[in-house]
């Protein structure tokens, strides 16, 4: 009982700072998820063992990429923002010549895979927030893509919980149920419609409303279960011990890291143009 009411508080805490970061201005964004960027990064780092000068410079590497991405999405800056961000990818490989190490090549792969994961996929929050014809700061799909998330966490934990027999990936994650999987679409299915009804003209047609929930839950859920091989690759439960009854920033925001792009691939092709 105490976990939950723990894991209840932690939760509630950490959507308001999202939803009051995201909504007030662009500085709360840009400043919260910079920030949570460099966390998630220092989070994989200390599951892959990475310490030091290289750790440091790894998580500065990533906080610039974010804030990069977030200047060139709102058209403050030209694209030149991230020559040195690609100048820095350079000196990741250099400098691996120079660390004594008997597995150079798969350090290099851990060193881009920890920038592209945590920071490259959580950059694409820039460009579903700013619209790429007017650079106008928009925060309403930055908050549908986590009210999408977080209905497919709930009806996939309370459904998959109490029905859940089927496992989805037992491979990866053996409590994961495709019970839980397809009521957790069908909240978020639920949710969306009825976003839809009290908000019809938030999106050009209805049927936007569902699909995006559909995108949402389908790559959060791969997401989810990225993380889950990444932990069982390092033999840890959470990725860290930042948020109590939750783990670490990367078990909150795994589902995100996928369908963050895939949300934003969708508004490109199907609604912004």
């Amino acid at each position: 009982m105490k976990n939950i009411v723990k894991r209840t508080l932690t939760g509630a805490g950490f959507i308001a700072v999202i939803v009051a970061a995201t909504c007030i201005h662009a500085a709360g964004f840009l400043c919260l998820f910079t920030l949570i960027a460099g966390l998630c990064l220092n989070e994989f780092y200390g599951l892959a063992g990475v310490t030091g000068r290289q750790k440091r410079a790894g998580i500065a590497g990533g906080m610039y990429l974010f804030a990069a991405a977030f200047c060139y999405a709102g058209g403050y800056v030209p694209k030149w923002i991230f020559m040195p961000y690609a100048f820095f990818l350079l000196l990741l490989l250099i400098g691996g010549l120079y660390r004594k190490t008997s597995r150079p090549v798969s350090d290099w792969a851990m060193a881009l895979f920890a920038q592209f994961y945590c920071a490259g996929l959580l950059s694409s929050l820039n460009f579903i927030a700013f619209d790429s014809g007017e650079a106008a700061y928009r925060p309403f799909y930055i908050l549908l893509i986590f009210t999408f998330i977080w209905l497919n966490d709930t009806g996939a934990y309370l459904i998959g919980r109490r029905f859940g027999k089927r496992r989805l990936f037992p491979r990866i994650s053996p409590l994961k149920s495709w019970e839980g999987f397809w009521g957790g679409l069908a909240v978020t299915l639920a949710g969306a419609l009825i976003l839809a009804r009290f908000m019809p003209e938030a999106l050009p047609a209805w049927y936007h409303w569902p699909a995006l929930a559909t995108v949402a839950v389908t790559f959060g859920t791969w997401g989810d279960l990225v993380e889950s091989l990444i932990k069982r690759t390092y033999g840890v439960k959470d990725s860290g011990t930042l948020l109590p009854g939750h783990g670490g920033l990367l078990d909150r925001l795994d589902s995100i890291l996928l369908a963050a792009p895939a949300v934003c691939f969708y508004l490109e092709l199907f609604i912004r143009n």
